[in-house]
């Protein structure tokens, strides 16, 4: 009888271990699921080989790999970023949204955008330019990020201007030269060529000047330094001419006196 009563209360103490062991495993899993789903939902910004790569967490407490698609709008708004020549990649980040993503994206890419355009480099020009592009692929700007890129857009579009006028202007002297030619040739369309050669050699004339004034705005530098070389000979010569007046005041009252004795 007392090997019985002391057996019971060690197997009710055993179930019970049991049971809590079985609880605590099943927390853990919830653990582990809650964590794991969390990875899978963030979203990362990575730095790898100049570039910066968007990449997506996977199932599991901890990992991620890099962000692919089948939407093609989706594909060119998250492919690898090439960073401008010189400049540091930012460190990896991690975004619990994918709207936080476009903005954290948005706040790189516009810093470079805004360099690049400034510079007034045609091949810069054309990278922040490209820049643009990507940002206006994002749709989880901001209404503060959205007139940011705005702004970005109507300051590019001076010197997109600039670069179609040159364009134009090159297009324009190639016509000329063939209108030129046709012109002082026997062909049929000699006159024709010579009366639209009239027309186009005044836009030409105008197109060119309009560029001339667009480039030389950016260079402002170059022009203050002529300016004061050349106004520098000018008292130079000024001071051997001013002696000469006092000369002859002088001699005009002597002659006066001479003149009463």
């Amino acid at each position: 009888m007392a090997d019985d009563t002391t057996r019971a209360p060690r197997r009710g103490g055993g179930a019970r271990a049991a049971v809590a062991w079985l609880a605590i495993l099943a927390l853990l899993g919830v653990v582990v699921w809650l964590v794991s789903e969390r990875n899978a939902r963030t979203w990362y910004l990575v730095p790898d080989e100049g570039r910066l790569v968007v990449m997506r967490g996977v199932l599991a407490p901890i990992g991620r790999q890099t962000f692919k698609t089948a939407d093609p709008v989706l594909a060119q708004a998250y492919e690898p970023i090439v960073a401008p020549p010189g400049k540091p990649l930012p460190e990896a980040r991690g975004f619990e949204e994918r709207s936080l993503l476009d903005q954290g994206i948005y706040e790189i890419v516009s810093g470079w955008a805004r360099d690049e355009i400034a510079s007034g480099d045609p091949a810069r020009l054309e990278r922040g330019l490209g820049y643009l592009s990507r940002a206006e692929r994002l749709a989880g700007l901001s209404a503060a990020q959205r007139e940011d890129l705005s702004a970005l857009r109507a300051e590019s579009g001076f010197y997109e201007a600039q670069r179609l006028l040159d364009r134009a202007v090159g297009e324009l002297r190639q016509a000329a030269e063939k209108l030129r030619h046709t012109a002082a040739s026997r062909s049929a369309h000699a006159n024709d060529a010579r009366a639209l050669l009239h027309d186009v050699e005044p836009a030409l004339d105008a197109a060119a000047v309009a560029l001339r004034s667009a480039g030389g705005a950016p260079r402002p530098r170059t022009g203050p330094p002529q300016p004061a070389q050349e106004s520098q000979p000018a008292p130079q010569g000024a001071t051997p001419a001013e002696p000469a007046p006092p000369a002859p005041a002088p001699a005009a009252p002597e002659t006066g006196a001479a003149g009463e004795r």
